[in-house]
């Protein structure tokens, strides 16, 4: 995420933090300080956001060490106004697996509030006279109930949130995980409408929550159909394997020309036969103002991808597309193919067409001279 900043590494993991998250710190201390507090009561707001949100880590990691014993990592933890985020490599295959990750956070909660609730009542907390004023006013208190709320919160059962996860992964166990996945996002957008519905009477943020659950329980079901669509398939099911390239030493007009004829946003540059990197449109036309129309083809290219083997998973391709919409498919250093996310769209429709039955393209790559 380019927004977030990087905080720290903690047991192989980033850390990192929305810029955003300055702005709800800022936002915590100047309302308690203009409804009448004073600049102690801001910091001890602010605090309290800093505490709850070390309690959101805790609970992103306690998905990420989960994840790690069952074989998968980290690539990050991102702190958002909305919470936090792990982005782990992916989600268990087994449904008991999967359930272990999911609980996994709000389990850490619960640690903490039982933590909290412990130390609250040895130091006599509880003996004294209690009410609204004296429980508002205890900052251990509220952190204690902010854990609680999150447990809840996150138990929900749709998605994003964990409660989602336990929901498919227990349905997972007597039924297939791809209808398992409809099913709780379909469950998932339902409560989204009645809590759309209720945030007109009780708390706006409600109406905010619902339309975050709504996408989510979509953005959900939509990579899971996708996954179900993929597998059993390889980069070379999907790979286009006609394309124009250009060599090393062309000057850069002539790409231009061939990109300009073809609509070819992407040109492949290669040297004797063997790859070198892709030339994308914006790296064209920089090139083109920076050096003169006469520069070599290769002066353009820009931040390579990895290639691909062409006996790849498909499913193990998509994380790949967040950085690069174009990836080459390499033999050795022989560009055989590229694979965008248009291909791979066209590659499912034609199986689903088909049968599950693959067909494979044929062709060959023209290079331009």
């Amino acid at each position: 995420m380019k927004s977030a900043w990087h905080l720290g590494r903690i047991a192989g993991i980033d850390i990192k933090v929305h810029f955003t998250f300055v702005f709800i710190l800022i936002w915590f201390g100047l309302s308690a300080y203009l409804t009448g507090g004073s600049i102690a009561v801001a910091l001890t707001n602010v605090l309290l956001i800093l505490a709850l949100f070390l309690c959101v880590v805790l609970h992103e990691f306690g998905h990420a060490l989960t994840a790690r014993l069952f074989g998968i990592q980290t690539k990050d933890i991102t702190l958002l106004p909305i919470g936090g985020v792990a982005r782990l490599e992916s989600m268990p295959e087994d449904p008991k697996e999967e359930l272990l990750v999911a609980i996994a956070g709000p389990a850490v909660n619960m640690v903490i509030a039982g933590g909290l609730f412990t130390g609250l009542l040895l130091s006599g907390f509880f003996n004294q006279p209690l009410n609204l004023t004296s429980l508002l006013s205890s900052f251990w208190l509220q952190i204690l109930i902010a854990n609680v709320t999150l447990v809840l919160f996150n138990l929900i059962p749709a998605f994003p949130m964990d409660g989602g996860r336990v929901l498919r992964s227990f349905m997972a166990l007597f039924m297939d995980h791809t209808k398992a996945t409809r099913i709780a996002a379909h469950i998932g957008r339902g409560l989204a409408v009645l809590m759309g519905i209720a945030g007109f009477f009780i708390n706006p943020w409600l109406i905010l929550t619902a339309v975050f659950v709504w996408v989510g329980a979509g953005a959900e079901a939509q990579s899971v159909e996708l996954k179900a669509g993929l597998k059993g398939l390889f980069v070379r099911d999907a790979m286009v394997s006609q394309f124009y390239q250009v060599e090393a030493n062309q000057p850069l007009s002539e790409v231009l020309q061939l990109a300009t004829a073809t609509g070819q946003a992407h040109i492949p540059v290669v040297s004797n036969g063997n790859f070198l990197g892709i030339i994308r449109r914006n790296d064209l036309h920089r090139a083109i103002d920076r050096l003169g129309n006469r520069a070599p083809a290769y002066a353009a290219i820009g931040t390579e991808p990895e290639g691909l083997h062409p006996e790849m998973p498909l499913m193990d391709v998509l994380p790949k597309f967040a950085n690069h919409r174009v990836l080459p498919v390499l033999e050795g250093r022989q560009l055989i193919g590229l694979v965008t996310p248009e291909s791979l769209q066209q590659r499912m429709w034609l199986n689903q067409r088909l049968g599950g039955t693959k067909s494979r393209p044929t062709g060959e790559s023209t290079d331009i001279a």
